[in-house]
């Protein structure tokens, strides 16, 4: 029994709300090369209320996923790796996959990250010593957040729209 039952719209409706997050972080990541802060913190806030009102939510699973990918991510983060607004985003994402999605998360953000980075290599060659967006440009970094994007997206495939409670 959920702690508060809104129906099951507003469960969907929270779901949709936070991969809009995801995506408004993938395209600030593309344009500026950055994440802002606030959407990683709205995500953790949706994905806190959407367990309010979801029956059988396992907070320990959802608690300990951000735990544990913050942690790995500090490590990544301390090598330069990944931005520190990538290690946000991610752990933020985990709030709401729980251990149980990690993997599909992972999996699908590699493959993404494999896509992002061939694609940019192409490009940045083809557009080499032109002007044109920074992305393009040689020493530009690699927005990584599409990469998180289309992990979150391949998790999500499993889970959304039907398959409630989410892990």
């Amino acid at each position: 029994m959920p702690i508060i039952d809104l129906g099951p719209i507003v469960p969907m409706a929270l779901a949709f709300v936070a991969l809009a997050c995801v995506i408004i972080a993938a395209g600030w990541d593309i344009t500026r090369f950055e994440i802002p802060d606030e959407l990683s913190l709205l995500l953790v806030a949706l994905a806190v209320f959407y367990g309010l009102i979801t029956p059988n939510f396992n907070w320990l699973w959802h608690a300990l996923a951000p735990v544990g990918v913050f942690a790995i991510g500090l490590a990544v983060f301390s090598r330069g790796w990944m931005g520190g607004g990538d290690i946000k985003l991610l752990t933020a994402i985990a709030a709401w996959t729980g251990l149980g999605g990690l993997l599909p998360l992972f999996i699908g953000m590699a493959l993404s990250g494999g896509i992002l980075a061939f694609v940019l290599i192409v490009a940045r060659r083809a557009y080499a010593d032109r002007p044109g967006p920074r992305i393009f440009a040689r020493d530009a970094p690699l927005p990584y957040a599409v990469a998180i994007l289309g992990g979150t997206l391949y998790w999500a495939s499993f889970v959304w729209p039907g398959n409630w409670p989410l892990y």
